[in-house]
Order: C-alpha cells, then structure tokens, then sequence
C-alpha cells in the first residue's frame, strides 16, 4: 500500500480520477479528465460552422 503520486490532466492539470485517452489528432501527450475529453470530443465532432447553431 504505497502512496503514488496523483496523475494530472494534460490539458487543465486538474487530479485525475478517471483517466481518458486523447485521440491523436487532438495532438494531446498525457491522460486527459472527463471534461477535457468532453470538451474535445465536442470541438472534433461539431464543425465549426455549425456551433454557433447548437448553441442558442
């Protein structure tokens, strides 16, 4: 039972609870958190002519 050091989110350095990989052409090195995955998920999959659509 040692103690190991907290990871961080490569984007936000927030501690890690649930450990995500990044897609690679998100160009992100590093486990990301949940909302950094979500936020990136969001800015890949919703092009950025529609976003101004999805957000009203």
């Amino acid at each position: 039972m040692g103690d190991t050091p907290s990871q961080k989110c490569a984007l936000c350095q927030s501690d890690l609870t649930f450990k995500y990989r990044p897609m690679p052409e998100w160009n992100v090195s590093g486990m990301i958190c949940g909302q950094c995955y979500d936020k990136k998920l969001t800015e890949h999959y919703i092009a950025p002519d529609r976003r101004s659509i999805t957000k009203r």
